[in-house]
């Protein structure tokens, strides 16, 4: 052996992976194809810290699919380590057709699989396969191309090839992340595998992953007045299962024009709205709810289970307990950590979904949590009003309502403790307040009168729970009001001296029998009359601050009635009182121009309209809501927000 010659051959190979390294960075892509070709033994070098190589680093930095195509060919074409090269994994074990599997390019996916299809098998540091990376990713093209490839591979397999280490199928991951179309055809592309009921190791269903996403529901989604007008005109197509075709196989090619066309595509669909988006998910969302709940073997174990129950005790027949207490100890194995889709969709005030599971499964009925909470107690806990008003049309809704969760706390103990969470549009500590004894006083009214009195194993009466976590909110809504009416009371004072004193400095001034000499005039009735209200509703808004400031400590129970309304009053008195005065304004200097120009200053008035709607904008919006609670028998449910999906 020549040490020098060999030398010489190391520096060479070094300078070339340099020149590589070079050529990927500046992203100049004709340059590595021609180190390719002048350099076969570094197509499986390394060229950065994530142990990327050239073609890694191709795919995922945006090269063209013609230049990925040329990498291919030289590394194919050379035969020198061909199938290191492709099977080359980074830190994160990725492939190159990981990769591309990412990027949703499926002409750069055949062009690696034209060597070996088994690469399709690879799988990364957490498991995942190209498939499963190009439905995470939501490439629908390139997925159905990639299950053309593999959908006869999984044979032998420990682990299918749309599942990942933990479990995660590719449902749960394409549900999470609001691919509802991609996730429709996977939903009927594997059927016959019950892939809607597999679990991950958390113990959770694609079902279950749905039922954590408010907005993919209408019941689960705030509108504006005017997306809600919109929401009704608008038509929206249901989706259609797509079955592959042999095309996915011989003939995808993911061109440079087919992205212009997805992103024409794209544009359209942007220009319709906002609101199209939102009802798309929902339709979609609800085509989604009705496959899944129709593969959610759970409840089929579940059922089966209750019917051999039923036929031991009938029967006293023995030989049943074997096969019951296995099939039970393989379900309950799945579902250790596991919350129901029911629960779930309670939890998150998703009426449609609570209500389609209760009609179909009626076995779920008797789903619990770990904490042995049904799906009464966890409305209740979770102050989703418009889903215990859903289920106490169930028959069930006397049973339910009567149990206990293991800590002995009934329906009332549940609302009786303070929410983590608040309602929609809740404006202060007192609407907070408010809204909290709102939820106790409704569902006390909806279970039996002995509740109130029930202790749980703490000893404690849901009063006394309710009174110990409220306190300070007690303490800070009471501090709120106080400081809100002392605001308004300096203002409605000042507004009432202003008033008052408007009354004896009338325009024009008065004549030798102490009458105004303008009081024929028109304006100067408007101006009286004005003048009149403003010192009248003046003097009621400060007379309703003066109560609520003057007040004792309220009562919890009184921020359910008692100072909103006092509160609504002054405020409504309070803008009255401030629209008078500007009327009587305007009126009075119209006195003080010349007959010509009386009417040329009246666009200038709208600017006195300026402070009026700022008031608006901020204080009226208070009032409403205010008013509204305060007349409502039905709270406001809770802000919905969606959980995130540890796994997805």
């Amino acid at each position: 052996m020549d040490p020098d010659g060999n030398k010489s051959a190391a520096v060479l190979q070094e300078i070339s992976q340099r020149r590589l390294h070079i050529g990927v960075m500046r992203r100049d892509w004709d340059e590595v194809v021609q180190i390719f070709k002048e350099n076969p033994e570094i197509h499986a070098t390394k060229i950065n810290d994530m142990d990327d190589t050239a073609l890694h680093s191709a795919i995922t930095n945006g090269a063209s699919e013609t230049s990925v195509k040329e990498l291919v060919d030289e590394i194919v074409t050379t035969k020198h380590n061909t199938m290191e090269a492709l099977r080359a994994g980074n830190k994160r074990q990725d492939t190159p057709l990981h990769c591309a599997a990412s990027r949703g390019s499926s002409f750069m996916c055949r062009q690696i699989l034209r060597v070996d299809k088994s690469l399709v098998r690879e799988r990364n540091i957490d498991g995942e396969t190209p498939l499963f990376l190009a439905a995470l990713n939501g490439h629908k093209e390139t997925f159905l191309y990639l299950h053309s490839v593999c959908r006869n591979m999984d044979t032998g397999s420990s682990i299918p090839l749309w599942k990942r280490n933990n479990g995660d199928s590719i449902l749960h991951c394409t549900i999470h992340r609001k691919y509802f179309d991609l996730s429709f055809q996977i939903i009927n592309l594997y059927k016959d595998r019950s892939i809607g009921s597999s679990f991950n190791d958390e113990g959770h269903i694609p079902l279950n992953v749905l039922a954590s996403i408010p907005s993919a529901f209408k019941s689960g989604t705030r509108l504006s007045l005017w997306n809600k007008l919109l929401y009704h005109l608008i038509h929206v197509e249901k989706l259609k299962f797509d079955p592959p075709v042999e095309s996915h196989v011989v003939d995808v090619e993911n061109t440079e024009a087919q992205y212009q066309t997805q992103f024409i595509k794209s544009a359209y669909f942007w220009s319709q709205g906002t609101c199209r988006k939102i009802k798309e998910k929902h339709v979609w969302g609800e085509q989604l709810m009705e496959e899944l709940i129709k593969q959610d073997a759970w409840y089929k174990y579940k059922e089966n289970a209750m019917e051999l129950q039923k036929i031991m005790k009938e029967k006293h027949d023995l030989s049943y307990v074997p096969y019951y207490h296995h099939m039970d100890r393989e379900v309950q194995k799945g579902r250790v950590k596991r919350s129901t889709a029911l629960l779930i969709a309670a939890k998150n005030g998703l009426i449609e979904l609570v209500n389609k599971i209760l009609t179909d499964i009626p076995v779920s009925a008797y789903d619990q949590t770990t904490e042995m909470k049904n799906v009464v107690h966890v409305a209740v806990e979770e102050r989703q009003s418009r889903v215990l008003k859903a289920v106490m049309k169930h028959p069930l809704w006397n049973v339910w309502r009567e149990k206990v969760d293991v800590n002995g706390n009934n329906a009332l103990h549940l609302a009786a403790k303070l929410s983590k969470y608040t309602a929609w549009e809740i404006r202060g500590s007192a609407m907070q307040m408010q809204w909290e004894v709102n939820w106790f006083e409704y569902v006390k009214g909806n279970v039996p009168s002995y509740f109130i009195s029930q202790v749980n194993v703490n000893g404690q009466t849901p009063a006394e729970i309710f009174a110990d976590q409220h306190k300070d909110l007690v303490s800070e809504s009471d501090k709120w009001v106080k400081d809100t009416s002392g605001s308004y009371i300096v203002v409605s004072t000042l507004i009432a001296g202003v008033s008052f004193s408007t009354c004896y400095q009338v325009p024009g001034g008065y004549d030798t029998s102490g009458k105004p000499n303008l009081e024929v005039h028109h304006p100067f009735q408007i101006f009286t009359t004005a003048t009149l209200i403003s010192f009248c509703f003046s003097i009621t808004s400060l007379a309703a601050f003066l109560a609520i400031f003057g007040s004792r400590k309220e009562r919890p129970k009184g921020f359910l009635r008692n100072l909103p309304l006092k509160l609504c009053l002054g405020l409504s008195s309070f803008f009255v009182s401030i629209v008078s005065m500007l009327v009587s304004f305007c009126a009075a200097y119209s006195f003080e121009l010349h007959p010509r120009k009386k009417y040329m200053p009246s666009p200038l008035y709208c600017l006195i309209l300026i402070p009026l709607c700022f008031y608006t904008a901020t204080q009226v919006p208070l009032y409403w809501e205010l008013l509204k609670a305060s007349l409502r028998k039905l709270p406001k449910p809770r802000c919905e927000e969606e959980d995130d999906y540890v796994g997805a």
